[in-house]
């Protein structure tokens, strides 16, 4: 299983690591932390916690991890669009002028059928 992870942005966060896993493991892992799944037309696999974190298996088996929303005080979502890393770490999507920085949509992350 995974090596534990940097946390502090919803369960998808806590935990490492899944390349090299087997889509199987990974499901039983997920499911093990609470995650409802869902299967999408396409092919995507959809992990969703309670916490509103998320791990999407693509159909090519790259993970994506979105993190727990956070809300300022007027309720706005501060931290909507941002990703996770493969350890858990935040990862910013855009530069200070809200430009998209690229190649931040993939970690390299990948789960093997």
């Amino acid at each position: 299983m995974p090596s534990s992870g940097v946390g502090g942005n919803g369960t998808a966060s806590t935990f490492g690591d899944l390349t090299g896993l087997t889509r199987k493991d990974v499901d039983n892992f997920l499911r093990g932390l609470g995650a409802t799944v869902k299967t999408t037309p396409a092919g995507y696999i959809e992990y969703k916690f309670a916490d509103k974190s998320k791990v999407t298996i693509r159909p090519d088996g790259e993970v994506v991890r979105i993190p727990a929303p956070r809300y300022d005080a007027d309720g706005r979502n501060i931290n909507k669009g941002l990703r996770l890393g493969k350890d858990g770490s935040l990862l910013p999507t855009r530069d200070q002028f809200g430009n998209l920085i690229p190649n931040t949509d993939n970690t390299l992350e990948i789960v093997s059928d």
